[in-house]
């Protein structure tokens, strides 16, 4: 491995690790290196608050240049993330509470080179993923959210979903002057 791959892993590492610390801060349970099935998800995380759960999957990538090539493929994977952690809770829980109870956010991290956007809103680009089960299609359409954005974005975008954090901190209190 040479030293800019090295730099780029360890600057992945502690970006996972700020994150993975920052929701811990704001009562979420946070599973780092997180497998689900066959797949290895950076940070998985759940919280609930009033007897609904919120899951986010965060994916944090640390390139020196995002194409939009790239941006599809980091889509298709959160995609994939999500439809397993679906059919998971659909394994565990009845149809009608998950439809009622659970929201499902897959949130791509862009480290280094954001491509076009440093923030993309609410269920940037979010196509149909379970075409042939319509409860599935429901729970997509209705409990999925995507984001995609620098970490400097990641509480906003969260707390236009209904999540609430504490006013004290912020993500960028987890992140060194080097990496801001």
């Amino acid at each position: 491995m040479n030293l800019n791959n090295e730099k780029s892993l360890e600057a992945w590492r502690v970006a996972q690790s700020s994150i993975a610390h920052f929701l811990h801060n704001n009562s979420f349970e946070v599973w780092e290196e997180k497998r689900i099935g066959n797949k290895r998800l950076d940070i998985l995380a759940k919280r609930s608050i009033r007897n609904k759960t919120y899951y986010i999957i965060f994916e944090a990538k640390h390139y020196s240049k995002v194409s939009a090539g790239d941006e599809d493929k980091f889509l298709e994977q959160l995609n994939e993330y999500l439809r397993i952690l679906i059919l998971r809770e659909l394994e565990r829980k009845k149809f009608p509470r998950v439809s009622k109870k659970v929201t499902f956010i897959g949130y791509l991290v862009l480290l280094n080179d954001y491509g076009i956007y440093k923030n993309r809103r609410k269920n940037w680009r979010k196509n149909r993923s379970f075409p042939d089960n319509k409860d599935l299609e429901t729970i997509w359409k209705r409990n999925v959210y995507l984001f995609s954005s620098t970490q400097d974005y990641i509480q906003r975008n969260l707390e236009s979903v209904g999540l609430t954090f504490y006013t004290q901190s912020k993500i960028a209190d987890f992140f060194s002057e080097k990496q801001q």
